[in-house]
Parts: structure tokens; sequence; C-alpha cells
């Protein structure tokens, strides 16, 4: 079949020639089945250690609330309540270890999937993709950390901080404001640095980013269309029952996987564009 002469509506065909030929698809089902199996130890941690420090679970939940559907919320809501109520260093260390080895799987899922777009083949040595595999998800734990820092110290804190420990309140009210930001800035920077590290050489930059935005605003819009849905037209209860939570989470999670291959994809056709161009001229 010939491809469309209009270098966008060409591009258009390539992603969806791309998203079939790689069955992405597929990816994003395997890469879904580990970030439901990392959400459970790393839920563990998470509310161990809040029950620990005894920070503010309802400030963590309103501020995830902006850019999540409501059934996840509700689900992480009731889980973090849980298990925070009764913090254990055991139960901490328990989900801090499956919370490592999880992310690391679908940390391999997720390169191999970004070097199937590239073209790539199978990394050349398993040594230097264990290394790469540890390295980002140390980058992942970061991340994930920082963010929830950001979503944890809400208004109410910052007002105690401002009232009983002297905080200026310029700096409450630039924390208020910047948090937002700054945990996109911190998404954009953990994508790029996965789609970067998963290449066996250095990529220029304009080979990388186009994805990381693209990914990074289709998750962004793709969740707000999916919290609209959900609280507007889908009742997962009255369907599914008991486990309408879990079916609302599994299709969360499958759109976040398909989102992040895609990113990788895209980058990819555009590669594949510019290459045509230069054969043309």
């Amino acid at each position: 079949m010939e491809l469309p002469q209009n270098r966008f509506l060409r591009g258009i065909y390539l992603l969806v020639q791309r998203y079939l030929r790689h069955n992405v698809g597929m990816q994003g089902a395997a890469l879904a089945f580990y970030l439901l199996f990392m959400i459970f130890p790393l839920l563990i941690f998470v509310s161990s250690l809040l029950g620990l420090l005894q920070l503010d679970v309802d400030a963590i939940l309103a501020a995830v609330q902006e850019f999540l559907p409501r059934e996840i919320v509700s689900f992480i809501g009731v889980y973090l309540t849980y298990v925070g109520r009764n913090p254990s260093v055991k139960l901490l260390l328990f989900g801090l270890f499956f919370s490592l080895y999880f992310p690391m799987r679908a940390t391999n899922t997720l390169m191999r999937s970004v070097r199937i777009a590239y073209h790539l083949g199978p990394p050349r040595g398993a040594l230097p993709q264990l290394v790469k595999t540890l390295l980002y998800t140390a980058v992942l734990i970061a991340t994930i950390a920082l963010t929830l820092t950001l979503m944890s110290v809400g208004d109410r804190l910052l007002l105690y901080a401002v009232d009983s420990f002297g905080l200026p309140r310029f700096w409450a009210v630039l924390w208020a404001k910047l948090r937002f930001p700054v945990a996109a800035v911190a998404g954009y920077f953990a994508l790029f640095f996965l789609y970067a590290l998963s290449q066996d050489g250095r990529q220029p930059w304009r080979n990388i980013w186009p994805g990381t935005m693209a990914a990074l605003g289709a998750w962004l819009a793709l969740n707000w269309l999916y919290s609209t849905y959900v609280e507007n037209f889908a009742d997962y209860s009255l369907l599914y029952g008991s486990i309408g939570t879990a079916i609302a989470l599994l299709i969360w999670l499958y759109m976040t996987a398909v989102t992040l291959i895609m990113g990788a994809e895209l980058n990819a056709t555009l590669i594949s564009l510019r290459k045509d161009r230069a054969g043309e001229s």
C-alpha cells in the first residue's frame, strides 16, 4: 500500500502500523500485569511508612484525586488507611523488598518494548542490562518517593509548619503552587531517562523528547477522560459487584502501559519520517 503524501497522515499511518506489527496491545497487557503486582507491595511499603512517620493520608488522597480516576483513589485510600493503622517495621521491609523486585520486572518489560520500538533487538549483554534495570528501578522509586512527598505535604501541613515552626509564608505559598509542576517535571525526566537508557548508545535529544512529552500529555489526558467516564457513565460496582474497583484498576494500568510504550513508538516513527525526508532530498 502506498503511503500518504502528507507527512502528518503518513506519521499517523506508520504509528498505527507499528502498534499492530509490534503487538503493543499484548506488550501493554504484560506490562500491566507486572504493574499490578508492583502496586500492592508498594502500597504496603508506603502505608507502613506513612504509619511510622504519621504523615497525612487524606492530603495525599486529595492531591492524587486531581489526576487519577475516583475508583483508583478510593481503592488506594482504603488500602493506605487499613495498613497505616498498624505500622510495622517487618511489614515495611517486606513491602520494600517486593517494591524492588516487581518494579525491576516491570522495567525489564518496558525496556524490551522500547527496544522493539527502536528496532534494536535483544540487549548485547546480561550484565549491562541488569545494571540498567537496577539504575532505572532506583530512578523510578526515587520519582515515586518525590511525587508522594510533594503530594503529602499539602495545605494543612504547610499551615501547621507556618504556625508551629515559623516557616515563612512565602515558602509555603511557593511550595503549594509549584508542587504539581515539579511532579510533572519529575515524571518527564523519569520517562525521558527510560527511553534514553533503553538504547545501546547515546541517542540525540530530538529522538527522545517528542515521545516523552506526548506520552506524559496523553497519560494525563487519558486519566482525565477515564475519570470522567467512570464518574458519569460507568458503574463498575453495579456491573461487576465487589470486584468493580479491581476492573477499573486493571483498565487504568493497561491504559498507562500502552501510553508509555506508544511514546517510544512515536519517537521511532519520527526517526523514520526524518530518514524518508533525507532520502527524498
